[in-house]
C-alpha cells in the first residue's frame, strides 16, 4: 500500500521531520537533489546542456543544490532563479551563498536556443495562486524547450500542477519525467496534473514514518503486491456455497448484454453460484452463453415473491446493470432495499432509480451502514448527490465521502481515475489501474461483476478497492493486447481470468518456495 498526501499533509510531515526529530532542513533539501540527481545520472555527460528554473523558496533550493552536485562532476548548468530575491526561503538563501562561494555562477545573462535537459525547480506542492508574470514567462519557456526536445524534469510535481486537485493554476510545466519526494501527491494521479507529470517516481527523502498512531492521510493506492496478500484463499474443502451465491438483477428488454457481462466477471471472479432475475426477452441468450447460471426470468411485473425468495438464498446481491427505470425496475430495487441487510452491490439504473424515487433513497439511509456498494459515473453521482458536474469536479474526493457518510454506503466513484469512499471516513482509495480504452459499453456492468464477487469474501471497502483495483489492470492487460481503440468489455472481463489465474499461481509459489 501506498500513500498519497496533500500539501497540507506534506507540510506537516516536513515540520515533524525538522521540529520533532531534529531532521535539518538543509539535510530534507540534500536528500531531495540527490534524489533528482539519481534519476538523471544516466543521462548526463560533461557535455550535456542543462537549465535548471528556480524560485524563491525551497522548491528553488532544491534545484540549487542539484546545481552543486552536477559541478561537483563536472557538469556546468545554467541557473535562472526566478522571482524575487530578497524574499528567498532561510534554506534557498544558504543554497545560493554555497554556490556564490563554490563561484558558480546564477541567474546566466543569456539562455542558450537548446537544451538536452530542464529541470523544473519553481513552484513545489505550496502552490495554490494561479501562475502569472515572470513565473509564467518561464513556464512557457520550459515548456518551448520541451517542445523542441529538451527532456524536462519536475522536482515534486510540475509547476502550476495543484498538489491537491491535478488542476492547472493559470499555466503548468509539462514534465517527461516527476520526482515526487518522500510520498506521491493526489495531483500527481488526477487530471489534468497525471498528463502533465510524465512518468512519476518516488523518492524516500529521509522524512520518518509520520503516519502512526491513529494519523492517516488522505489518500493511499495498492500495487499488485498488496492484491497478491488481499484476496481471500480458496478452501480446499469447500463447495459451491463456500466461494459465495450472488443474485444478479440486470438486464431490461434488450439490455441482455448487461446482465451476461456482469454474470460472466461474477463467476470468472471466483464466485461459487450466480443466479440472475432478468426480463423473459433475454432468457435464450443468457442459458446459451452462460449455461453455469440459474436464472429467473419476468415478463411484465416480477412475480414479488420469487424475487424475496432469491433475495433470501443470496449472499450478495448486484442490481441495477441495464434493468431501465420503469416501474417493474423500481418494483425489484424496492424489494432489495427494503429487506436492509443483504450485502449488495448498485450500479447503473439501480443508481438512477434511487436518485429519482424518495422511497428508494429513504430505504437506503435504513439499510445497514456498510453492506451497499455503489459504483456512479459522475453523471449518476451528481444525480445522487443533488450537485452540479463543476461542483463535483472541484473536488471529488470530498463529495464522495460527504455521500458515502450521508447514505452510510461504500462509493466507488468511476471515472479516469476512480476513486473509493467509505462510511467511516477513512482514507479514499486512488486507483491507478486502467486506461481509456476502458471507456467502452459495458465496462462499468464488468466492474460491478468483479466487485460483486469479491463481496462475497472480503470486508465492503477492501472489496470495493480491489475489484477496482483488478478491473483497471485487467483493461491494462486487455489494451496491451487489443489496442485501446479496439478493446471490448468482454475483454475486460476475460482478461480478469488470466489475472486471477496467475494471482492463484503466484500465492502457490509463494507457498511452497
Amino acid at each position: 500500500m501506498e500513500y498519497i498526501v496533500t500539501s497540507k499533509e506534506m507540510r506537516e510531515c516536513d515540520m515533524t521531520a525538522i521540529k520533532d526529530c531534529g531532521i535539518p532542513a538543509m539535510v530534507l533539501m540534500e536528500r531531495a537533489a540527490l534524489s533528482v540527481f539519481s534519476e538523471i545520472e544516466a543521462f548526463l555527460s560533461e557535455t550535456i546542456r542543462i537549465a535548471i528554473f528556480a524560485g524563491c523558496g525551497n522548491n528553488g533550493g532544491d534545484g540549487l543544490a542539484l546545481a552543486r552536485l552536477l559541478a561537483e562532476k563536472g557538469i556546468h548548468a545554467d541557473i535562472f532563479l526566478i522571482g524575487n530575491t530578497e524574499k528567498l526561503s532561510v534554506e534557498c538563501e544558504r543554497q545560493l551563498s554555497i554556490l556564490k562561494q563554490l563561484g558558480i555562477t546564477v541567474n546566466s545573462k543569456s539562455a542558450k536556443a537548446e537544451y538536452d535537459m530542464v529541470v523544473d525547480c519553481l513552484f513545489g506542492t505550496g502552490l495554490t495562486r494561479e501562475i502569472t508574470g515572470i513565473y509564467e514567462e518561464a513556464v512557457r519557456a520550459i515548456n518551448c524547450y520541451g517542445e523542441k526536445g529538451s527532456r524536462v524534469i519536475a522536482v515534486d510535481i510540475p509547476s502550476g500542477v495543484c498538489a491537491d486537485s491535478g488542476k492547472i493554476l493559470g499555466c503548468a510545466v509539462k514534465a517527461e519525467l516527476t520526482v515526487a519526494l518522500q510520498y506521491g501527491k493526489a495531483g500527481h494521479y488526477l487530471y489534468p496534473g497525471k498528463m502533465l507529470c510524465g512518468h512519476t517516481v518516488v523518492h524516500n527523502i529521509g522524512i520518518p514514518e509520520f503516519f502512526k498512531q491513529g494519523k492517516e492521510p488522505s489518500f493511499f493506492s495498492y500495487r499488485v503486491e498488496d492484491i497478491h496478500g488481499s484476496l481471500p484463499e480458496r478452501a480446499a474443502f469447500g463447495n459451491k456455497g463456500t466461494f459465495g451465491r450472488i443474485l444478479l438483477i440486470a438486464g431490461s428488454r434488450d439490455m441482455a448484454g448487461a446482465a451476461l457481462l456482469c454474470g460472466k466477471t461474477i463467476l470468472r471472479s471466483g464466485a461459487g453460484m450466480l443466479k440472475i432475475i432478468t426480463a423473459a426477452e433475454n432468457r435464450d441468450l443468457i442459458l446459451r452463453e452462460l449455461p453455469e447460471a440459474m436464472i429467473y426470468t419476468y415478463e411484465g411485473k416480477p412475480e414479488e415473491e420469487k424475487v424475496r425468495q432469491s433475495i433470501a438464498w443470496a449472499d450478495v446481491i448486484v442490481a441495477g446493470c441495464g434493468i431501465s427505470t420503469d416501474e417493474n425496475a423500481e418494483l425489484l430495487m424496492e424489494m432489495i432495499l427494503e429487506q436492509g441487510e443483504k450485502r449488495a452491490v448498485i450500479d447503473a439504473d439501480g443508481l438512477n432509480l434511487i436518485a429519482r424515487e424518495g422511497s428508494l433513497q429513504e430505504k437506503l439511509l435504513k439499510y445497514q451502514k456498510g453492506r451497499v456498494i455503489l459504483t456512479p459515473h459522475p453523471g449518476e453521482f451528481i444525480r445522487l448527490a443533488g450537485i452540479s458536474m463543476n461542483t463535483y469536479k472541484e473536488n471529488p474526493a470530498f463529495y464522495l465521502r460527504k455521500l458515502a457518510k450521508e447514505y452510510g454506503c461504500v462509493i466507488a466513484g468511476k471515472d479516469a481515475v476512480t476513486l473509493v469512499a467509505s462510511p467511516d471516513e477513512r482514507m479514499v482509495y486512488l486507483n491507478r489501474t486502467g486506461n481509456d480504452g476502458m471507456a467502452t459499453a459495458g465496462s462499468g456492468d464488468v466492474l460491478a461483476g468483479v466487485i460483486g464477487a469479491l463481496s462475497a469474501s472480503l470486508e465492503y471497502f477492501q472489496a470495493a478497492c480491489c475489484g477496482v483495483f483488478l478491473h483497471g489492470l485487467a483493461g491494462d492487460m486487455a489494451a496491451e493486447k487489443q489496442g485501446k481503440r479496439g478493446m471490448l468489455a468482454s475483454d475486460i472481463s476475460a482478461e480478469l481470468k488470466e489475472l486471477l489465474k496467475e494471482e492463484t499461481a503466484e500465492r502457490e509459489k509463494r507457498i511452497w518456495s
